[in-house]
């Protein structure tokens, strides 16, 4: 895997939300191969298809109550290193900018916090 394939800053287990501008060829098995969960989220096109996506990319339990507290409450109760796979989430961002806003502000405060939390943006 090139350095272009993975966040440098990733590798080193620093959360955060990162940008790539490729498909990650290896990205998730490389990051499980360094013990963080991954959950992948493809193209989604609205607010409600975003929460639920997400939900399920990580596991969260059935009373998951697909809003932003929900997924705040969630998202803290991780109990290990996990990093969120995002392809194809431009559409999302320019055509629900106010989501999209809030969801980066919930995702950035969460990046802050521990167990480490990534987000991927391919």
């Amino acid at each position: 895997m090139s350095p272009l394939d993975m966040p440098a800053g990733l590798v080193r287990g620093t959360p955060g939300i990162y940008r790539l501008s490729r498909p990650p060829a290896q990205l998730a098995r490389r990051l499980q191969d360094h013990d963080w969960t991954v959950g992948r989220l493809s193209k989604v096109t609205d607010r409600a298809g975003v929460l639920t996506g997400i939900g399920q990319a990580l596991g969260f339990p059935d009373f998951y109550g697909q809003n932003l507290d929900a997924l705040w409450d969630c998202l803290t109760d991780l109990t290990g290193p996990t990093v969120l796979i995002w392809e194809d989430w431009q559409d999302f961002a320019v055509y629900h900018a106010e989501d999209w806003a809030r969801l980066r502000q919930v995702l950035g405060d969460r990046v802050t916090e521990l167990p480490p939390f990534a987000v991927v943006l391919v």
